[in-house]
Order: structure tokens, then sequence, then C-alpha cells
């Protein structure tokens, strides 16, 4: 593994060491994305996120996203956000349009890179947001290192809470057995407008899988996780599970 894997593998975990600052946003909605685009490919993808234990226990996220691939650098997709407190029911609370645009590779290093833009109209008395993400990527053989920088903020929210926020998204797999990954992936806060600094986290397990079943032109995509919580997040659940189901086939 060179420097550069390295140095994605350090950037993936920085956010997880240090006091905690504050309570972090647990990101169920969020996904570690890859920086690449398939040019003719529409892809439907449900994924759900739930924590467990602790005050938040029982909150769960659910995004539905439809996306395709325009050309080779750039996809479009329309998403729906659903949630439901510890408490609560689930209600739609956005939907909204997301693009990924691949932008190329560092010279000298192999680092892919890619830039996502989201904008959200929210529901059910949900302020609508702006999200941006740098995403970065290194792929050595079978090993695979991403990594996503988060930046989002309100539109047209009160004074207090007119402020960006910001996060991170990684993941580190090896492929292993034919199309079945192994690794690890985490998720967490760097602070806000109102100070920088590491925050709350999840980090913990991941297995992905793609194939195709059979002679079937349809592509599924599996993937299922289990991330414990760090530092400030510990006192709002023990842990959360991810699942992701998608399936894409080329137009």
């Amino acid at each position: 593994m060179n420097r550069t894997a390295l140095g994605l593998i350090i950037m993936c975990a920085a956010g997880l060491a240090g006091p905690p600052l504050a309570f972090a946003d647990p990101r169920l909605d969020e996904k570690v994305y890859a920086p690449y685009v398939q040019n003719h490919v529409f892809e439907l993808e449900l994924r759900r996120g739930r924590e467990i234990g602790g005050p938040l226990g029982r909150a769960q996220s659910d995004v539905i996203e439809a996306e395709y691939g325009l050309n080779d650098n750039v996809s479009l997709a329309l998403v729906a956000n659903i949630h439901q407190e510890p408490d609560g029911s689930p209600h739609l609370n956005g939907v909204g349009l997301e693009g990924v645009a691949y932008l190329g590779q560092i010279p000298h290093t192999g680092v892919d890179v890619g830039l996502y833009l989201e904008y959200i109209g929210g529901l059910n008395g949900e302020d609508d947001a702006a999200e941006a993400k740098l995403l970065l990527a290194k792929n050595i053989d079978r090993f695979q290192a991403l990594f996503n920088f988060i930046v989002e903020r309100p539109i047209g929210a009160p004074a207090s809470e007119d402020f960006a926020s910001y996060g991170y998204a990684a993941s580190a797999t090896w492929r292993t057995f034919g199309a079945l990954r192994v690794g690890v992936e985490a998720f967490g806060d760097l602070g806000d407008d109102r100070g920088i600094g590491r925050e709350g986290a999840y980090v913990g397990p991941q297995l992905r899988w793609e194939g195709h079943p059979g002679s079937s032109p349809i592509e599924i995509e599996v993937e299922a996780g289990w991330l414990a919580a760090v530092g400030a997040d510990r006192d709002e659940a023990d842990s959360q599970v991810r699942f992701t189901i998608a399936v894409e086939r080329r137009l």
C-alpha cells in the first residue's frame, strides 16, 4: 500500500480521535459516495439507517434515489427522504435533486476526484437544504478508499439556525471472494460555522456485494453495516445499522 492510500485511511479515521465537543448528527441518511459515473445506467436505490439504544434508539431514516448517468462525467438523481423519530411515525421530510460530476484524477497521486451537489425541498415543517460534497477515491488492486468531505446549509432557516455544518463519510474496503467487499466505514461531524473541531461519529464494519442474477441484464448491489457510536454520539445512541439495496440497468 503506498503513501497516498495510507493518507486516505488516516483522513478516514482523523475525525474519530480526540475529545468530544458536542452532540453530532447521526447522518442516518448519508452514504459514502464514489466519484465515478456510469454512462447511460439507471439505478434505483433504497437505503435505511436505524439507531440502536440510547435516547435516539429506534430513530430511522429511509432514502430513495433514482439516478441516471447522462454521460461518463455527470449523473442526476431524484431523491426522497423519509424520517422517523424514536417515538414517532415515518414522515416524508424532503424531496430534491442531486448531481454527481467526475472531475478527473489528481496528477501523480492516483486519487480520483468528484463533486456532489444536492438541493432538498423540505416538507412537513422541515427547512429546504443545500449540500455539497468533495468526493475522493483511491484504488490499488483489490483495495479501495473513499472519502467525502460534506458541507450542508439550511435555506430560509431562522437566524439562529442559518449556518453551515461540516462532516465526513469514509470507507476502506477490500475485494475478497468474487464481488464481495469487506471493510470499515465511518460517518461523523466536524463542527459548523460557530466552531470547527472533531465531534461524535459512528464507525464499524461494512459488507458490500454486487452482481448479475444469472444472465439478467440487471445488476444488484447490497450493502450492510453495523457502526458503533464514538465520542459525543455515545450519549445519543449505542450504535446504528445500515442497509442498502440497489438495482441498475444500462439503457
